[in-house]
């Protein structure tokens, strides 16, 4: 009890330093571009309607604008969502005390993430290593620069370490209790964002053979082993459908629309087997404009995802713009995103425990971190979303616990060895071997340590060494530029005295909220006068937009995503440039 309760304190400890640091970043960066269209759009859900962007899932945009709402704030109504968010920021001119509100509505997210990742990984693997893994986790740059933002993805990675822990109890102990909770997880997952529809299944496919396989060798090892019974599999089954259906409808408000509202694929298919006066078509007309279909938000969200990844945004990658973007995008982001001793530490972690289960096979529960986070990037291969390692942000919760394992590993690893050759070895031998592990592991922590602190406050844009001095050669799209520097912008022109900028940049802003100077955006083919300010985002990926780019000397860079441009007017050729101011 007395190692539980020191165990918890540590993780409040863990939490609140984290905690410290993520808000500390408030008021240093601006919205980035989504951040807006999410308040917008959990706004509207207050308001009874849910129809911006429903191609996002309402619980974590419930989050973001439930304290903003509750102060006050409402939504303007404006068919453009983007637009409505930028509305909801500056609303009373109030814009960075919103915009603050909004950010706190993620915070229990990464605090929830935090103690799942403790509660299973001490079940799993002891106290020590979870404790290693809530801190390791709360040290990732990507995670804190996340969780202070107001979006979605470090809401998704909480809900879904849920949902698979909670698979994982059901596996270990079925029952109608289990079976109830992994449903109940698994329609809060999937309320909080439509990718978990493919990573929870691509999760499943990969653990069940563990389990199967787990099943057989503690049969093998002597160890009772029931029968699985289809008739109560299939009722766990139905009520874990059952509460997974009744969480997202009621997510959705317990919304309802006719089928012809939604599609119109029915009655023409009617109408072209039993034609377009049949008695039949006509009875398929009635039936789908009174038939109700449950939270029609969510096959709309589904469609528009569907077009979206059709459209085959544009993607950047190792300095090469592609639409549709590569099978092993993420793989590589998460490489040049993840701080070094992590990947090492996660590295041995996975073979300790794959070399343990192929020995036993007995206690699979502990390659699901591991099958989880493999999974992930499988079913995110195909993606023509490349646009940030964002959206698969459960990987850096598994990739916390295996590190973790690798820590624990490596620490104990030399200590076996010198027991076991003890009586062979002089003494000092033994002792230096003793050493090697604790000295690795302590060096690995430190490096972390010292990796986290000096990211701070630019969690958002960290990259670690393997990334060399120029990151935006790696990645740009919400990795390393998601517009959140223009804050600091106005506080260079305001030191150089500047009455007017120019500013690439595609998302809404207001100038004055920020500070800023009169602005204005300028556009592809233009060569504006005076000073210019252009993101690394739109750099790389419209470079043939700004032929004069490279000509022109950097008078500052910004935070790490802005570049600063002084161009005179007699340096300028008279085609194509922007207004003098």
């Amino acid at each position: 009890m007395n190692s539980r309760a020191t165990g918890l304190l540590a993780l409040a400890a863990l939490i609140a330093i984290a905690l410290v640091r993520i808000v500390w970043t408030y008021h240093v960066f601006n919205d980035t571009v989504d951040e807006g269209s999410h308040l917008a759009c959990g706004m509207q859900w207050f308001e009874g309607v849910y129809t911006y962007d429903p191609k996002h899932t309402p619980v974590a945009r419930v989050a973001i604008a439930l304290l903003p709402y509750l102060d006050g704030l409402h939504s303007y109504n404006d068919y453009s969502f983007w637009r409505e968010g930028m509305a909801l920021l500056t609303s009373g001119g109030r814009y960075w005390h919103n915009l603050t509100l909004a950010r706190l509505g993620i915070l229990p997210f990464f605090v929830l993430a935090t103690v799942v990742i403790y509660l299973w990984t001490r079940q799993l693997f002891g106290l020590a290593t979870a404790l290693l893994a809530a801190a390791i986790f709360t040290l990732q740059p990507v995670v804190l620069a996340h969780s202070g933002l107001a979006t979605t993805d470090i809401a998704l990675t909480a809900v879904f370490l849920i949902a698979v822990y909670a698979f994982t109890r059901w596996l270990s102990r079925p029952s109608w209790r289990t079976a109830a909770g992994f449903g109940i997880a698994t329609g809060l997952a999937i309320a909080t964002k439509l990718s978990a529809l493919v990573f929870l299944p691509a999760t499943v496919i990969g653990v069940l053979p563990l389990y199967l396989a787990g099943r057989r060798a503690a049969a093998a090892a002597g160890q009772p082993d029931e029968r699985i019974r289809l008739k109560p599999l299939l009722g766990h089954a139905g009520v874990a459908m059952l509460g997974m259906m009744l969480v997202i409808w009621g997510c959705y408000r317990f919304s309802h629309a006719p089928i012809d509202q939604f599609s119109s694929a029915p009655a023409k298919l009617a109408e072209r087997v039993f034609g377009a006066e049949s008695a039949t078509a006509r009875e398929v007309h009635a039936l789908t404009a009174t038939l109700q279909l449950p939270a029609p938000e969510l096959y709309n969200g589904l469609r528009d995802l569907r077009d979206v990844n059709r459209e085959r945004v544009e993607s950047y990658l190792l300095g090469h713009v592609s639409r549709g973007g590569w099978w092993y995008f993420y793989p590589v982001a998460i490489a040049f995103k993840t701080p070094l001793a992590v990947l090492l530490l996660a590295a041995i972690g996975s073979a300790s425990l794959l070399i343990g289960w192929r020995r036993t096979r007995v206690e699979w529960q502990r390659l699901v971190p591991l099958v989880s986070a493999i999974a992930i990037l499988a079913v995110a291969a195909p993606s023509r979303l490349d646009i940030g390692v964002r959206h698969v942000m459960p990987v850096f919760a598994y990739l916390s616990m295996l590190a973790a394992v690798g820590a624990t590993a490596l620490w104990s690893a030399h200590a076996r060895s010198a027991r076991a050759t003890a009586a062979g070895e002089g003494r000092l031998q033994v002792r230096t071997m003793l050493k090697t592990g604790p000295i690795a592991v302590t060096a690995l922590l430190g490096w972390l340590v010292g990796t986290s602190i000096h990211a701070h406050p630019d969690y958002l844009a960290y990259f670690n060494e393997l990334a060399g001095h120029d990151p935006a050669e790696v990645l740009v799209t919400s990795d390393l530029d998601w517009g959140q520097d223009l804050a600091r912008l106005s506080v260079y022109l305001r030191e150089q005295h500047a009455t007017h900028v120019y500013i690439a940049y595609s998302d809404l802003f207001d100038a004055p909220s920020l500070g800023l100077p009169e602005s204005a955006q300028f556009h592809c083919g233009q060569t504006p006068i005076g000073w210019v300010a252009i993101g690394e985002d739109a750099a790389r990926l419209h470079s043939e937009c700004y032929p004069w780019l490279a000509e022109q000397p950097l008078k500052a860079r910004i935070g790490k995503s802005l570049r600063v441009f002084y161009l005179p007017e007699p340096e300028l050729a008279s085609e194509g440039r922007a207004p003098s101011s």
